[in-house]
């Protein structure tokens, strides 16, 4: 298994498989970082076979022999792998070798239309699954672990932050996740999404998303009143908890944000050499 943390690995990857240097690709990371969109993206103006959600164990026989020879893409698989006919097609579609042999084990008219009463078929089809846990996966379809190149996409907090600024609007929202995205736990490009819509809805986004951190939420809370507003009168204001527990958070609050602007520095002057 791969470990990797960027979103430019993981096209390096699907880059590959695109252009049949990878026999069956399995990336594996946890929902949101947007992993279906970057294969979208690359496999846009090519023939591919998608297969995602539900399908029955017979349609899905039915969609690998129409798609023979073609790209095939698993997206959303879990819901595959508690039926031993959806796994037995995996298996066989996953084999190493260049062609590979699909089986459909009964006779039945609707198998007979779809094959011609073969009752198999054989195809060079490439194989790319989606996935949120290769453990999951690989207890349904251990040969995957020798059969298959496993990627696991792991991005660190600021990586995620980075892909969000690629599409995010909202100026306010961005700035708040500058300064806080190292701790909020399950940081994920639905994050901002989420906090998109609450700020629509005219809720209080911050408070929302820093009740999620592993930091003491009032540290948080006030060193985000010491970026938005120039004195402590202002920030009392808009503060959730007493005057008193207001300046005993204080300090902390401060220390963070020194250090976040200090990264941000480093950033800044690591970019521009």
């Amino acid at each position: 298994m791969f470990r990797v943390e960027t979103y430019a690995e993981v096209h390096t990857f699907v880059r590959a498989f695109v252009d049949d240097h990878i026999n069956t690709l399995v990336i594996c990371s946890a929902g949101g970082l947007g992993k279906s969109e970057e294969v979208k993206r690359a496999t846009a103006n090519h023939d591919v076979v998608r297969i995602g959600g539900w399908v029955t164990p017979l349609g899905l026989y039915e969609r690998l022999y129409r798609g023979r020879d073609k790209k095939v893409i698993f997206d959303e698989i879990d819901g595959l792998l508690g039926d031993p006919k959806h796994v037995g097609l995996l298996k066989q579609v996953c084999e190493t070798r260049d062609t590979k042999t699909i089986m459909w084990a009964s006779k039945d008219r609707r198998a007979e239309e779809i094959d011609g009463g073969a009752g198999s078929f054989t195809t060079n089809s490439h194989v790319l699954i989606l996935c949120n846990s290769f453990t999951a996966l690989s207890a349904n379809i251990a040969a995957l672990k020798t059969r298959a190149m496993v990627v696991q996409f792991a991005p660190p907090a600021h990586e995620v932050l980075a892909k969000t600024k690629t599409f995010a609007h909202d100026a306010e929202i961005v700035a708040f996740l500058e300064q806080f995205h190292e701790h909020l736990p399950e940081l994920t490009l639905r994050t901002y999404r989420m906090l998109e819509e609450l700020k629509a809805a005219g809720m209080d986004w911050r408070r929302y998303a820093l009740d999620e951190s592993n930091m003491p939420p009032k540290v948080l809370e006030i060193a985000d009143l010491l970026v938005r507003y120039t004195t402590d009168t202002e920030r009392l204001k808009h503060y959730s908890g007493s005057r008193r527990d207001y300046y005993n958070w204080k300090p902390q609050a401060e220390a963070y944000v020194r250090r976040q602007a200090g990264r941000r520095l480093c950033d800044g002057l690591r970019d521009a050499g």
